[in-house]
C-alpha cells in the first residue's frame, strides 16, 4: 500500500476555489480501494459533507487557514488538528474492515505524538505488543489504541500522508 499524499491543497477538491486565510477547510483521510491507497482531499468545511469519497473515510480534522506571517497561531493550529484528526479516528464512521491495518496505524502514531505533546497519557503499564489505554487530556476520555510495529517505511508513509500536522 502507497501512502504518499501531498500536503494542504490550495484550493478546494470538489470546486477548484483558492482557500484564503480565514477560510475553514476540512482534510479528509480515505481508502481508496481501486487503487489500494490512502488518500486526501481538502474541501470548505461547508463542502465537506458533498464530497463523495473513492472509499471509505478514516478519519478528518479542520482547520482555518491563517495568514502565513502569524506563525505561532499556526502552530497552535496544527497541534488542533491533530488532535482532532486523531479523535475522528475513533469515530466509526464509514471505516470499512479492508481498512483498518491503516486506521491503526495512524492511531498508534498519532497516539505516540500526541503523548509527547501531553495531550494524551498513558494508562497502566506501557505495553509493546497488542494495545495500550490512554486518556484524553481535556476530555477525560479513555481510548484503546493498537499497537503497530514502527518501521522506517512506515514512518516515511505516514509523514507523506499527514503533511503538516506531523509535530
Amino acid at each position: 500500500m502507497d501512502w504518499q499524499i501531498k500536503t494542504i491543497a490550495r484550493k478546494s477538491a470538489l470546486t477548484e476555489e483558492p482557500f484564503n486565510p480565514g477560510d475553514q477547510v476540512t482534510c479528509l483521510i480515505f481508502k481508496d480501494d481501486q487503487e489500494n491507497e490512502l488518500g486526501r482531499v481538502d474541501v470548505l468545511l461547508s463542502e465537506a459533507d458533498d464530497f463523495d469519497l473513492p472509499g471509505p473515510l478514516l478519519g478528518r480534522w479542520t482547520r482555518v487557514i491563517k495568514d502565513p506571517d502569524d506563525e505561532s497561531e499556526n502552530r497552535r493550529m496544527v497541534m488542533a488538528s491533530a488532535e482532532d484528526f486523531f479523535m475522528s479516528l475513533f469515530s466509526g464512521d464509514s471505516v470499512a474492515e479492508t481498512a483498518e491495518e491503516e486506521l491503526h496505524a495512524l492511531q498508534h502514531l498519532l497516539s505516540l505524538m500526541l503523548e509527547r505533546k501531553r495531550v494524551l497519557r498513558a494508562l497502566g503499564k506501557r505495553q509493546v505488543t497488542g494495545t495500550q489505554r490512554y486518556l484524553h487530556v481535556k476530555s477525560k476520555q479513555e481510548l484503546v489504541v493498537p499497537i503497530v510495529e514502527i518501521s522506517t517505511e512506515l514512518m516515511l508513509k505516514i509523514e507523506n500522508t499527514l503533511g503538516d500536522i506531523i509535530l
